[in-house]
């Protein structure tokens, strides 16, 4: 048994992975870069939300080499009919078109759309409603922005 955990774990140190946030090494170099990445303003308050916890995420230094760009669209869909015809649910979609650009030469180094869904119920009440919606928007616009920064984080690893 101990022979076949031995040769796994060479098989494993030989297929090429690293961890993406390794202490030292290249990982450094990834951190300097992202702290490097200047986040455009993003209109709405889901989209305030969205920059603020990708500057959060980004530890932005006085050193601007990048500019992330990210336009919000978001849609709803009503399922769930009941036999009055009364909705029942609704489906939350937002999809975030990013673009990484770098300043010096402004050219797009990725170009991407990144899509989050969730469903919540619909009741009675208007305010029950609209907090509900409010808040799996949030929930989604935070969900986007950790994918967006680990997207980042591969694209400084890899280059």
């Amino acid at each position: 048994m101990r022979i076949l955990l031995g040769i796994s774990l060479l098989f494993l140190a030989a297929c090429g992975f690293t961890p993406l946030y390794e202490a030292g090494g290249s990982s450094a170099v990834m951190q300097e870069k992202l702290s490097a990445v200047d986040v455009a303003p993003i209109p709405d308050r889901i989209g305030q939300i969205m920059r603020n916890r990708l500057l959060d995420r980004l530890n932005v230094s006085a050193k601007r080499d990048y500019e992330l760009q990210v336009v919000l669209t978001q849609t709803t869909e009503g399922y769930g009919v009941r036999p009055d015809t009364a909705i029942t649910q609704e489906q939350l979609t937002l999809i975030a078109h990013v673009k990484l650009v770098a300043l010096a030469d402004e050219t797009v180094l990725f170009e991407e759309n990144m899509r989050a869904r969730t469903s919540y119920d619909l009741v009675l009440s208007d305010f029950s409603t609209l907090i509900q919606r409010e808040d799996s928007a949030r929930r989604l616009v935070l969900q986007l922005a950790e994918r967006i920064h680990r997207r980042l984080a591969l694209q400084f690893a890899n280059n």
